[in-house]
């Protein structure tokens, strides 16, 4: 096996989150850590007579964990339309990672965040802030591979 160079990694740093409101697209969130994984259902079986179990995919699922700064108004003010009766936003979390060895770029669509923060206060610290959720997805495209 050829030696691989840690420059040749991809490093992930890069990654924006966007909402759909009223058919316009909105860049609503900076991303400050994303991590999106498939889940595989599969079905395990033993038949009658036989000592090794099989295993079948039936399903996936799309989770993920993200933590995100609010840059707009855009999330919050989708949320206030779901609660008055509009749709849920379609959501869209887009991400890259660079590296010398190439680009590997991630859209998650028809993504649903397990909670929206609308802001929280700190007298310990100055620093930006910082809210996370889980999420799932139904879609996903793999832009650009590395």
């Amino acid at each position: 096996m050829q030696k691989k160079l840690l420059s040749s990694i991809p490093s992930g740093h890069d990654g924006d989150g966007y909402v759909t409101i009223g058919g316009k697209v909105c860049a609503a969130f900076k991303i400050a850590s994303v991590s999106a994984e498939i889940k595989v259902t599969s079905e395990k079986r033993r038949f009658l007579g036989e000592r090794m179990a099989q295993n079948a995919p039936r399903a996936m699922e799309g989770v993920g964990k993200i933590s995100y700064y609010h840059t707009t108004a855009a999330l919050m003010d989708a949320m206030k339309s779901y609660r008055e009766g509009g749709e849920y936003p379609a959501i869209t979390i887009q991400y890259h990672a660079d590296g010398d060895g190439g680009r590997c770029e991630v859209v998650l669509r028809r993504v649903v965040l397990d909670q929206i923060s609308f802001g929280k206060i700190d007298d310990n610290s100055d620093d930006a802030i910082i809210n996370q959720s889980g999420f799932t997805f139904d879609d996903f495209d793999v832009i650009e591979r590395f």
